[in-house]
Protein backbone atom coordinates (compact mmCIF):
# COMPACT_ATOMS: atom_id res chain seq x y z
CA UNK A 1 0.00 0.00 0.00
CA UNK A 2 1.63 3.52 -1.31
CA UNK A 3 2.89 5.75 1.75
CA UNK A 4 0.86 8.74 0.70
CA UNK A 5 -1.65 8.53 3.21
CA UNK A 6 0.20 10.20 6.72
CA UNK A 7 -0.62 10.93 9.84
CA UNK A 8 -0.69 14.38 9.30
CA UNK A 9 -3.59 14.42 7.06
CA UNK A 10 -6.53 15.13 8.84
CA UNK A 11 -10.18 13.87 7.90
CA UNK A 12 -10.96 16.89 5.27
CA UNK A 13 -7.45 15.73 3.40
CA UNK A 14 -8.28 12.12 3.09
CA UNK A 15 -11.89 12.93 2.02
CA UNK A 16 -10.25 14.73 -0.80
CA UNK A 17 -8.11 11.89 -1.62
CA UNK A 18 -11.53 9.34 -1.50
CA UNK A 19 -12.80 12.24 -3.84
CA UNK A 20 -10.33 11.96 -6.50
CA UNK A 21 -9.99 8.35 -6.63
CA UNK A 22 -13.78 8.09 -7.03
CA UNK A 23 -13.93 7.33 -10.48
CA UNK A 24 -11.03 4.97 -10.04
CA UNK A 25 -13.27 2.79 -7.77
CA UNK A 26 -16.98 2.90 -10.17
CA UNK A 27 -14.50 1.65 -13.11
CA UNK A 28 -13.13 -0.86 -11.00
CA UNK A 29 -16.60 -1.98 -10.17
CA UNK A 30 -17.96 -1.63 -13.94
CA UNK A 31 -15.42 -4.20 -14.86
CA UNK A 32 -16.44 -6.66 -12.52
CA UNK A 33 -20.06 -6.27 -13.63
CA UNK A 34 -19.64 -9.27 -16.59
CA UNK A 35 -17.95 -11.28 -14.45
CA UNK A 36 -20.45 -11.48 -11.55
CA UNK A 37 -23.37 -11.12 -13.76
CA UNK A 38 -22.16 -14.51 -15.21
CA UNK A 39 -22.16 -16.36 -12.32
CA UNK A 40 -25.50 -14.86 -11.13
CA UNK A 41 -27.18 -15.87 -14.69
CA UNK A 42 -25.84 -19.77 -13.78
CA UNK A 43 -26.72 -19.49 -9.89
CA UNK A 44 -29.56 -17.69 -9.64
CA UNK A 45 -29.35 -16.59 -6.19
CA UNK A 46 -32.79 -16.58 -4.13
CA UNK A 47 -32.56 -13.54 -1.21
CA UNK A 48 -29.51 -11.64 -0.82
CA UNK A 49 -25.69 -12.90 -2.01
CA UNK A 50 -23.01 -10.99 -1.12
CA UNK A 51 -19.89 -11.82 -2.87
CA UNK A 52 -16.40 -12.04 -1.61
CA UNK A 53 -14.53 -9.04 -1.67
CA UNK A 54 -12.26 -7.76 -4.32
CA UNK A 55 -9.66 -5.73 -3.57
CA UNK A 56 -8.20 -2.86 -5.42
CA UNK A 57 -5.01 -0.84 -4.97
CA UNK A 58 -5.96 3.47 -5.43
CA UNK A 59 -2.61 5.05 -6.77
CA UNK A 60 -2.95 7.51 -3.78
CA UNK A 61 -2.71 5.71 -0.63
CA UNK A 62 -6.09 3.99 -0.13
CA UNK A 63 -7.19 0.78 -1.15
CA UNK A 64 -10.47 -0.56 -1.51
CA UNK A 65 -12.90 -3.64 -0.86
CA UNK A 66 -15.77 -3.92 -3.23
CA UNK A 67 -18.16 -6.19 -2.29
CA UNK A 68 -20.64 -7.09 -5.52
CA UNK A 69 -24.13 -8.41 -4.21
CA UNK A 70 -27.34 -9.42 -5.89
CA UNK A 71 -30.56 -8.58 -3.68
CA UNK A 72 -32.69 -11.30 -5.44
CA UNK A 73 -32.70 -13.10 -9.00
CA UNK A 74 -36.31 -11.61 -9.88
CA UNK A 75 -34.78 -8.22 -9.44
CA UNK A 76 -31.33 -8.70 -10.08
CA UNK A 77 -32.54 -10.30 -13.97
CA UNK A 78 -34.77 -6.81 -14.23
CA UNK A 79 -31.94 -4.51 -13.38
CA UNK A 80 -29.90 -6.05 -15.43
CA UNK A 81 -26.57 -5.21 -13.25
CA UNK A 82 -25.35 -6.40 -9.70
CA UNK A 83 -25.26 -4.24 -6.93
CA UNK A 84 -22.37 -3.30 -5.41
CA UNK A 85 -20.63 -1.52 -1.49
CA UNK A 86 -17.17 -0.65 -1.70
CA UNK A 87 -15.09 0.59 1.43
CA UNK A 88 -11.82 2.17 1.58
CA UNK A 89 -9.02 1.14 4.20
CA UNK A 90 -5.35 3.11 4.73
CA UNK A 91 -2.56 2.65 7.12
CA UNK A 92 -1.33 5.09 9.57
CA UNK A 93 1.30 4.65 12.82
CA UNK A 94 -1.81 3.23 14.71
CA UNK A 95 -2.85 0.63 12.56
CA UNK A 96 -5.56 -0.10 9.63
CA UNK A 97 -8.55 2.44 9.34
CA UNK A 98 -11.63 1.50 7.66
CA UNK A 99 -14.41 4.07 5.72
CA UNK A 100 -17.68 2.90 4.87
CA UNK A 101 -19.76 5.06 1.88
CA UNK A 102 -23.52 5.64 2.69
CA UNK A 103 -25.34 6.98 -0.34
CA UNK A 104 -28.59 8.48 0.26
CA UNK A 105 -31.63 7.12 -1.58
CA UNK A 106 -33.34 10.52 -1.32
CA UNK A 107 -30.78 11.86 -3.40
CA UNK A 108 -28.79 9.48 -5.27
CA UNK A 109 -26.70 12.00 -7.43
CA UNK A 110 -25.18 13.86 -4.05
CA UNK A 111 -21.88 12.96 -3.36
CA UNK A 112 -21.80 9.57 -0.44
CA UNK A 113 -21.80 10.64 3.80
CA UNK A 114 -18.21 9.04 4.67
CA UNK A 115 -18.37 6.94 8.03
CA UNK A 116 -14.66 6.77 9.19
CA UNK A 117 -13.83 3.60 11.77
CA UNK A 118 -10.52 3.94 13.78
CA UNK A 119 -8.24 1.40 14.70
CA UNK A 120 -9.48 0.99 18.09
CA UNK A 121 -13.17 0.39 17.13
CA UNK A 122 -12.27 -2.87 15.77
CA UNK A 123 -9.90 -3.96 18.72
CA UNK A 124 -12.86 -3.43 20.62
CA UNK A 125 -15.09 -5.38 18.26
CA UNK A 126 -12.84 -8.14 18.42
CA UNK A 127 -12.36 -8.51 22.05
CA UNK A 128 -16.20 -7.70 22.68
CA UNK A 129 -17.78 -10.32 20.11
CA UNK A 130 -15.43 -13.21 21.36
CA UNK A 131 -13.75 -12.92 17.79
CA UNK A 132 -10.67 -14.71 18.06
CA UNK A 133 -7.46 -12.45 19.21
CA UNK A 134 -5.11 -13.55 16.74
CA UNK A 135 -7.67 -12.63 13.61
CA UNK A 136 -5.95 -10.43 11.45
CA UNK A 137 -7.21 -6.72 11.33
CA UNK A 138 -8.36 -7.02 7.48
CA UNK A 139 -10.52 -10.45 8.55
CA UNK A 140 -11.99 -8.51 11.76
CA UNK A 141 -13.24 -5.26 9.18
CA UNK A 142 -14.73 -8.14 6.84
CA UNK A 143 -16.59 -10.00 9.68
CA UNK A 144 -17.71 -6.29 10.39
CA UNK A 145 -18.86 -5.37 7.03
CA UNK A 146 -20.67 -8.86 6.50
CA UNK A 147 -22.37 -9.18 10.16
CA UNK A 148 -24.07 -5.55 9.57
CA UNK A 149 -24.80 -4.39 7.19
CA UNK A 150 -27.44 -2.24 8.49
CA UNK A 151 -27.64 0.72 11.01
CA UNK A 152 -29.87 3.43 12.56
CA UNK A 153 -27.73 6.77 13.70
CA UNK A 154 -29.10 9.59 16.02
CA UNK A 155 -26.90 12.36 16.77
CA UNK A 156 -27.22 12.00 20.80
CA UNK A 157 -25.13 15.32 22.35
CA UNK A 158 -24.78 16.03 25.87
CA UNK A 159 -22.44 18.52 27.36
CA UNK A 160 -19.82 17.06 27.61
CA UNK A 161 -20.07 15.27 23.49
CA UNK A 162 -22.20 17.58 21.67
CA UNK A 163 -21.43 15.81 18.31
CA UNK A 164 -22.02 12.69 19.75
CA UNK A 165 -23.21 9.79 17.25
CA UNK A 166 -24.83 6.81 18.40
CA UNK A 167 -25.30 4.08 15.81
CA UNK A 168 -27.36 0.88 16.37
CA UNK A 169 -25.66 -2.58 14.38
CA UNK A 170 -27.08 -6.02 14.67
CA UNK A 171 -23.75 -7.07 16.49
CA UNK A 172 -23.94 -4.00 18.86
CA UNK A 173 -23.65 -0.40 19.06
CA UNK A 174 -20.46 1.92 17.51
CA UNK A 175 -20.12 5.00 19.28
CA UNK A 176 -18.28 8.19 17.53
CA UNK A 177 -18.88 11.63 16.90
CA UNK A 178 -20.61 14.09 13.98
CA UNK A 179 -17.47 15.47 11.80
CA UNK A 180 -18.48 19.27 10.38
CA UNK A 181 -18.69 18.08 6.74
CA UNK A 182 -21.62 15.73 7.95
CA UNK A 183 -19.41 12.96 7.82
CA UNK A 184 -18.59 10.69 11.14
CA UNK A 185 -15.70 8.73 12.78
CA UNK A 186 -16.48 5.54 15.07
CA UNK A 187 -14.36 5.63 17.76
CA UNK A 188 -15.55 2.67 20.22
CA UNK A 189 -17.37 -0.25 19.58
CA UNK A 190 -20.03 -1.78 22.49
CA UNK A 191 -22.18 -4.96 22.73
CA UNK A 192 -26.20 -4.26 23.72
CA UNK A 193 -25.09 -6.12 26.94
CA UNK A 194 -23.16 -3.14 28.24
CA UNK A 195 -25.39 -0.70 27.53
CA UNK A 196 -26.36 1.00 30.46
CA UNK A 197 -29.93 3.07 31.68
CA UNK A 198 -31.98 5.09 28.79
CA UNK A 199 -29.27 3.48 26.28
CA UNK A 200 -31.14 0.23 26.30
CA UNK A 201 -34.46 1.40 25.28
CA UNK A 202 -32.62 3.87 22.54
CA UNK A 203 -30.31 0.78 20.97
CA UNK A 204 -33.31 -1.53 20.94
CA UNK A 205 -35.64 1.02 19.08
CA UNK A 206 -32.66 2.05 17.06
CA UNK A 207 -32.09 -1.55 16.16
CA UNK A 208 -35.85 -1.96 14.98
CA UNK A 209 -35.70 0.59 13.08
CA UNK A 210 -32.45 0.07 11.39
CA UNK A 211 -34.14 -3.17 10.10
CA UNK A 212 -37.25 -1.63 9.04
CA UNK A 213 -35.92 0.68 6.98
CA UNK A 214 -33.72 -2.10 5.72
CA UNK A 215 -37.26 -4.17 4.67
CA UNK A 216 -39.01 -0.82 3.08
CA UNK A 217 -35.54 -0.02 0.86
CA UNK A 218 -36.08 -3.66 -0.85
CA UNK A 219 -39.18 -3.14 -1.18
CA UNK A 220 -38.92 0.33 -2.35
CA UNK A 221 -36.23 -1.34 -4.84
CA UNK A 222 -38.24 -3.92 -6.27
CA UNK A 223 -41.04 -1.36 -6.81
CA UNK A 224 -38.98 1.28 -8.77
CA UNK A 225 -37.22 -1.63 -10.93
CA UNK A 226 -41.03 -2.97 -11.87
CA UNK A 227 -41.91 0.57 -13.10
CA UNK A 228 -38.74 1.05 -15.42
CA UNK A 229 -39.04 -2.08 -16.82
CA UNK A 230 -43.18 -1.64 -17.32
CA UNK A 231 -41.77 1.40 -19.68
CA UNK A 232 -39.06 -0.34 -21.05
CA UNK A 233 -36.05 1.18 -18.80
CA UNK A 234 -33.36 -0.95 -17.71
CA UNK A 235 -30.84 0.49 -15.15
Amino acid sequence: MPAIITDSFDYDDIVRVLDLDEAFVHHQIDALQPKYWRVVIKTKPQGLKIFAPVMVSGNRGIDYMIYMLSRDWQITKKQRLLDYMYFGVYRLTDGFHLVGFMYLDSNPLAKPEKAFFTPHFFDRYKERTGLSLDMPKMEVMKDWIMKNLHLNSDVQGNEKYPDGIFCAYPSGVALGRELPDGNSEMKTFVTYEMLRGEQIEKGENQSRAAKVQEEEGFRNCKEIVDKLVKYGIHL
